[in-house]
């Protein structure tokens, strides 16, 4: 992991309500549902049906029911961050993010492949993951045309 640098932050609990897929990354199946979800997401104005948005709004992917590791089934959440989650419409669903020791990464550049690089080395590492809970933060960085940035969080043992 020395080439991708990262920080340990204790992280609380967070609200997110947004759009579910269950898929995996050794068949191949992420490839499509991560891109079919953002396009669902987007297309059906989730954002804006979300009741209890926080202010600023601030996107989320969740990671989370791990089945094994990073090469089995996996539930992928693509939402906005909420104040509470109760009386949600129809197709949206809530994940919190529970508070943990996260490692905190940092993807900048052209997207998604930054997003997916960061990943790449996640996964190639021997880091103490918990696989309870893994988040990537889409705030006002994420649209700099310039120098886009994503916050990628991944939940670490205290070691």
């Amino acid at each position: 992991m020395d080439d991708l640098p990262y920080t340990v932050e204790k992280i609380p609990e967070r609200i997110a309500v947004g759009i579910e897929r269950r898929t995996c990354n050794a068949d191949g199946r992420s490839l499509q549902d991560i891109p079919a979800c953002w396009q669902e997401y987007l297309s059906t104005k989730a954002v804006a049906r979300t009741p209890n948005r926080a202010k600023p709004t601030v996107m989320y992917a969740i990671y989370s029911d791990y089945e094994t590791d990073w090469t089995g089934e996996y539930s992928y959440l693509l939402g906005c961050s909420v104040t509470k989650a109760d009386k949600l419409p129809k197709g949206l669903v809530a994940r919190h993010i529970p508070a943990q020791t996260y490692a905190h990464f940092r993807a900048q550049g052209p997207m998604p492949d930054a997003v997916v690089g960061v990943w790449a080395g996640i996964w190639g590492s021997d880091m103490p993951r918990t696989y309870l809970c893994d988040f990537e933060v889409y705030d006002a960085r994420f649209t700099d045309k310039k120098n886009p940035e994503v916050d990628i969080y991944v939940g670490i043992r205290d070691v």
